[in-house]
């Protein structure tokens, strides 16, 4: 957007959405409006807004469903939950949904601003630390945060995914023979590499110092193996076009989540990490083959 903050309204009340549309707009900010779930989360998916307001009881979805599927498609948003029937709200609710803050109706748009401006710094100071400082893709807190409710979705609709666990090869090499800074553009590099290759709804995250991992990035109809090579071919892509001393190489294999035989997040890190290093062994056993 252009600056200003951006803030979508979704609620089944049209007056209330005008009004708040036409006096958060007098008040710079970039407001957008939705009747329904579904045209928010079409606008959501298309605009990447600051926050998001929306009441619990909708016409198509039920506000906290609406949160999971939203901060899913961003997970940076900030959340602020409207409702008229505060007896029957579960602060507990909210916050498992995702959301940072909740407001009670009838408001005012004095009431409104200081909702929203509250929950912008919340969620920074909530991204700030999640994030790992150095790539900028989310830390280990991040990951354990976030994948457990990737889990938990995969659970209630009973679908398998996929978790990558990939690692730098040789960070030692590099920082040995061309210092510690060409070491940290190698990781920088690496982790912008995953961000071209999968979706920013995607959970990426540097768990370790040269351990990358990414939920979710298949189901089980997906090829998992179709997933890594595709991953390859973008490093490959990079080094063809780096201008750097050294090239990257990554190992990366797959740990697979099924629902029907549920496993923790450390269980499932776990077999991630098994299957990387096994292509790690598979690729040095190859490399001295062919020195031999």
């Amino acid at each position: 957007m252009n600056g200003k903050s951006s803030v979508l309204i979704v609620d089944d009340d049209a007056t209330l959405l005008d009004v708040l549309k036409r006096g958060l707009s007098s008040e710079d900010y970039d407001c957008e409006i939705a009747g329904t779930a579904a045209a928010a989360l079409e606008l959501i998916d298309k605009t990447p807004f600051d926050v998001m307001v929306t009441d619990i009881v909708l016409s198509d979805l039920n506000g906290f469903k609406l949160i999971g599927k939203a901060k899913r498609l961003r997970p940076n948003m900030a959340v602020i939950i409207m409702t008229g029937f505060i007896e029957d709200f579960s602060y507990n609710d909210a916050v498992e949904a995702g959301a940072s803050d909740f407001i009670k109706k009838p408001f005012t748009l004095k009431g409104m601003k200081a909702r929203i401006e509250h929950a912008k710094k919340h969620e920074k100071m909530h991204t700030l630390m999640l994030t790992d400082e150095l790539t900028g893709v989310y830390n280990r807190r991040g990951f354990m945060a976030l994948s457990e409710h990737q889990l938990k979705m995969a659970r209630r609709q009973m679908s398998g995914i996929y978790m990558l666990y990939a690692d730098l090869d040789d960070l030692k090499g590099i920082n040995d023979n061309w210092g510690h800074p060409e070491g940290d553009l190698a990781l920088i590099d690496m982790a912008n590499i995953l961000r071209t290759n999968f979706r920013e709804s995607d959970v990426i995250a540097r768990i370790g110092g040269d351990e990358f991992v990414v939920i979710p990035v298949g189901t089980a109809s997906d090829n998992i193996q179709t997933i890594i090579a595709r991953l390859q071919k973008a490093v490959d892509l990079h080094n063809s076009v780096s201008n750097r001393s050294y090239t990257l190489s990554i190992s990366a294999g797959a740990a697979f989540y099924d629902p029907a035989k549920p496993c923790s997040i450390e269980e499932l890190l776990a077999e991630g990490d098994k299957s990387m290093y096994e292509r790690k062994k598979n690729k040095q056993f190859a490399q001295l083959r062919l020195l031999s």
